[in-house]
């Protein structure tokens, strides 16, 4: 593998290889674990940047760029896992590649399981801060300063406008999305009784595997995140915390259309705040 460029380098290289494919130069970036083909499928006028397209480090799945209400976005997968095995950098590339595309807003989506008893499966809750208890940040290393500062303020990770406006988006297409703590946690494992326990003490309303990491490079990179999780699962206090794997892919089976009409919905409005 080759050294990965400067954050310079890799916006030049991008935006020759955009102007060659396509005219677009997308405003909003996407991440998303949960509705990825419903949006991709969406998309006009849409062009592929594969992984063999990016310079310094290949990605795990193509880059679609199009037009989505109106809106220029690159649309990206989130399998990305720290459980994986993967470093800190490639935790972190996905994002800087968005970044180097040009887009000031990022959408994360993925997947979690709720702490309360108000946030039901099938739910899509927006993230309005969050807890790393990954024991993980993607800045571990040498700090890129044409990027970011190498002590990034995370005094308001996820921005309170995208959020007000995808619960406004949501109230009107009917879709229940509630606001929420995100607690990360390593993986693979689920949490024990006791953890889960420690968890909604500590705070957190939802717990899972995704997401901080690629926010907390979102904002070092100066994006406005807006994080979506589909509620897969619900763990009260003082009931069983076993895992159902049909309830959750039945609750992530409802989600997933739900956070792709949220994102179109939140296309149609955000053409005027982009």
């Amino acid at each position: 593998m080759s050294s990965p460029l400067t954050q310079r380098q890799l916006e030049r290289e991008l935006i020759d290889l955009l102007e060659a494919r396509t005219g677009l130069r997308p405003r909003v970036a996407m991440l998303l674990g949960s509705g990825h083909a419903s949006i991709t499928n969406q998309l006009k006028d849409k062009v592929a940047i594969g992984g063999d397209d990016v310079p310094g480090m290949p990605l795990p799945s193509p880059i679609h760029v199009g037009i989505l209400e109106g809106v220029p976005v690159a649309v990206a997968d989130l399998p990305l896992q720290a459980f994986d095995g993967l470093s800190f950098a490639e935790l972190a590339h996905p994002v800087r590649v968005l970044k180097a595309l040009g887009a000031s807003l990022l959408i994360i989506t993925g997947a979690a399981a709720s702490l309360r008893r108000q946030i039901e499966p099938g739910a899509i809750a927006v993230i309005e801060d969050h807890l790393n208890f990954s024991n993980l940040t993607p800045l571990t290393g040498p700090n890129d300063d044409q990027l970011g500062s190498r002590f990034p303020d995370m005094s308001e990770p996820y921005a309170e406008k995208w959020v007000k406006l995808a619960r406004e988006v949501a109230i009107n297409a009917g879709v229940p999305c509630p606001r929420g703590v995100f607690g990360a946690i390593p993986g693979p494992s689920m949490p024990t009784r006791a953890e889960y326990r420690f968890l909604r003490n500590a705070g957190a309303d939802l717990v899972g595997t995704s997401l901080v990491h690629e926010a907390i490079a979102g904002v070092h990179a100066g994006f406005e995140v807006l994080a979506l999780v589909g509620v897969t699962q619900q763990v009260s206090d003082g009931q069983s915390s076993k895992v159902s794997i049909e309830a959750m892919i039945d609750a992530a089976d409802l989600a997933a259309p739900r956070i792709a009409t949220l994102l179109v919905g939140l296309m149609a409005a955000a053409r005027s705040h982009t």
